[in-house]
């Protein structure tokens, strides 16, 4: 499990809100003061993200309380998936469809942008079920 420390930024009817700050991998890296990507991270820090969070345990914290967060790694691993190979993969199949239904090298880009459309919709459509999204919901496991 991935585990995040965050601050709860509001508790209601809805849910308990945490506040994260969003972190660049670059501040863990070795190689920081020497790559451009470390020097861009420094120069633009991240911006805070607010989400709900899922509360299995019941637990009640209060606003301005830190809490740990987690989130599953195969619930990332999925998502990378989705969002990354689905849409590539669709790509490269309208392309070779078109190519083997003798379509000519307009046709195929065409048909490889209409595939990478297709990956995006499907995606999206995976995404926006609402057992899908369980997976992807960040969990509270405890106060700090």
């Amino acid at each position: 499990m991935i585990e995040e420390v965050v601050q709860v930024s509001r508790v209601d009817a809805s849910g308990i809100w945490i506040s994260a700050d969003r972190q660049s991998a670059c501040s863990a890296c070795s190689a920081k003061k020497s790559c451009s990507q470390g020097a861009l991270s420094d120069w633009m820090p991240g911006k805070s993200v607010e989400m709900t969070v899922v509360n299995p345990a019941g637990l009640a914290p209060e606003v301005g309380q830190n809490v740990v967060i987690g989130l599953e790694e195969g619930s990332l691993m999925r998502a990378s998936v989705l969002v990354y190979l689905v849409p590539l993969l669709m790509l490269v199949v309208g392309a070779m469809l078109a190519r083997a239904l003798d379509g000519g090298e307009g046709v195929q880009i065409l048909a490889g942008l209409a595939g990478l459309a297709a990956g995006f919709m499907a995606v999206r459509w995976y995404s926006g079920r609402t057992d899908a999204k369980s997976c992807y919901q960040p969990t509270l496991l405890r106060l700090v």
